[in-house]
This record gives C-alpha cells, sequence and structure tokens, in this order.
C-alpha cells in the first residue's frame, strides 16, 4: 500500500514514536517525527505534512502551545494523543482547534481509522457557495473579498487569512443578515460533522475576528446570536454592490 500523505508525529516519548511509526509505515504513510516542543512548529513548518499527531503533555513547550501556534497558520488536521483523557481535557483540546482526541494507552486500529476519516475529508473540496451579489468579487463598505484570488482588504490594507477563515468569510458574507448555526459552518466549510468540534468554529471565527479588527475595519462584520450561531451583518449604510 502506497500513500502520499505525511504525517508528524510530536511526542517526547520514543516508544510511542517508534510504535506508532512503524505502524503508519506499513500503512504506506511518510512518517516524520520531532520529540521536542520548542522546535516542533518549525518541524510542521519544513516538513508541511498533511497531518499532526500531538502528545499533549509535553515538557516545557507543550501540545496545548503547539497546537494554537499551527492554528495560526494552517489547518491540517490535528489528532491529540494524550494521558489525560477526562472530558475537560477533551474539551480544551476541541476548542483551541485539535480535529480529533485519542486517549493513552489506544488502539492502533482506532488511530488508523481516524486518522484515514480526517484525511479522506481534507482531501475533499467543495466549490464555494455561489454569492448572492454574483462575481468574482464581494464588495461592501470598507470591505473587499476577491473570490478568485482569495485575498481580503480592509480599506485597502490586505489581511492574511488562513484557508479556513477565508472560506468562513466568504460563507457568512455570501448571504449577509443571514443566521449560520455552528454545525452549519461545520458542515460547510470544514465538511464534516462530528459532535462537540463545533468549538472550532468559535475559535476560528474569534480570530477572523480579530484579524479584520487589526485591519482597522468597521466595528463589527461579524455578530454572534448568543445559543444560535453567526452572521455577517454590512453597517447600516450598507447595500452591498457587487464588482
Amino acid at each position: 500500500m502506497t500513500n502520499t500523505e505525511q504525517i508528524l508525529i510530536i511526542d517526547d516519548d520514543a516508544d510511542t514514536r517508534d510504535i506508532v511509526r512503524q505502524v503508519l509505515q506499513v500503512e504506506g504513510y511518510t512518517v516524520t517525527e520531532c520529540a521536542e516542543g520548542r522546535v516542533a512548529v518549525q518541524a510542521f513548518r519544513e516538513n508541511k505534512p498533511d497531518l499532526v499527531l500531538l502528545d499533549v503533555l509535553m515538557p516545557g513547550f507543550d501540545g496545548i502551545n503547539i497546537c494554537l501556534q499551527i492554528r495560526e497558520e494552517s489547518d491540517v488536521p490535528i489528532i491529540f494523543l494524550s494521558a489525560k483523557g477526562q472530558a475537560t481535557d477533551k474539551a480544551i483540546g476541541l476548542r483551541i482547534g485539535a480535529d480529533d482526541y485519542l486517549s493513552k494507552p489506544f488502539d492502533m486500529d482506532e488511530l488508523i481509522a481516524r486518522i484515514r476519516a480526517l484525511l479522506r475529508r481534507s482531501r475533499r473540496t467543495k466549490p464555494a457557495p455561489p454569492p448572492t451579489n454574483q462575481g468574482p468579487r464581494l464588495e461592501f463598505p470598507g470591505l473587499l473579498i476577491d473570490l478568485t484570488k482569495h485575498d481580503v482588504e480592509i480599506n485597502g490594507v490586505v489581511v492574511d487569512l488562513t484557508p479556513i477563515e477565508f472560506k468562513l468569510l466568504v460563507k457568512l458574507a455570501s448571504e449577509p443578515n443571514h443566521l449560520f448555526t455552528r454545525d452549519q459552518l461545520m458542515s460547510d466549510v470544514w465538511d464534516y460533522e462530528f459532535l462537540g468540534k463545533t468549538r472550532t468554529v468559535d475559535v476560528h471565527i474569534r480570530r477572523l475576528r480579530k484579524k479584520l479588527e487589526d485591519a482597522n475595519g468597521p466595528a463589527q462584520y461579524i455578530t454572534t446570536v448568543r445559543g444560535f450561531g453567526y452572521r455577517f451583518t454590512t453597517p447600516p449604510e450598507a447595500n452591498q454592490a457587487s464588482a
């Protein structure tokens, strides 16, 4: 069996790395390893893996911090591997952006099944939803979204968004004032549904909002409807115009 996907194992326990590496290699995956939390993000940047297996309890720079840094620049699937298996620990891992969580000791067949599922979902790409204002761009007062170049500008300032942040913004802006539930956004933007994963939506919305605010945009384009989800709201004078 041959796979083109590369998996990065970040774990300070050599025995865990050895066992997981051997099984993954038998499955045909290319495997790289990192044993130190401090250099894990650099290892991620250099190897550009398709999926990350990340230990939570690492000395010094732990898995939580590594996950947060990776999420600042990538939406690569991340599976936490941890000796801490309580529900609160799992909730924290999912809230900060992990895609799955396995408690040690774990069954290797289950790990492989979860890896396959996440890689399968990450391969699937959906076309961008058709915007209500047709054309290659979405334009609102102070905000320009170029659907072809995947560029976003606020008052002429380019905003650097991750692929998921861009897809979230396009999804919301394509239907101004429409209320999207977290489940809808998870299904349409991430292309999968996992119980409890909707906290991931909140994390990415929060980062998206901060980037828009840092670019000196109008107060809020994305509003929260407590208990339901999110909607894109233009300023009062904004009647959207298409390019």
